[in-house]
């Protein structure tokens, strides 16, 4: 027995793999990339795009700035996720 099933397709900047290569290889253009398109995948897909983004940022940032300029990074990007708001469910 078969069953249809529609996968739909996805950008390529929107693939799991692609977003997890973004968020390690540039962090900044990874975080830009999964707030943008944060309502396209579920919750705990998107914390941990986000999580890994900022990890990666605060070593990426270390090599760049001084300690606590990622320090800011860390605490702006931790309220980016929990207060920004979510649009609405469709």
């Amino acid at each position: 027995m078969t069953t249809n099933i529609f996968i739909q397709k996805h950008p390529w900047y929107l693939k799991k793999g692609w977003v997890i290569a973004m968020c390690l290889i540039t962090p900044p253009i990874g975080f830009i990339n999964v707030l943008l398109n944060r309502n396209r995948w579920h919750r705990d897909e998107k914390q941990s795009f986000l999580g890994i983004a900022i990890i990666t940022g605060m070593f990426w940032f270390l090599n760049f700035f001084h300690f606590w300029v990622s320090i800011i990074f860390a605490i702006g990007a931790y309220l980016v996720i929990h207060i920004w708001h979510e649009g609405p469910k469709e």
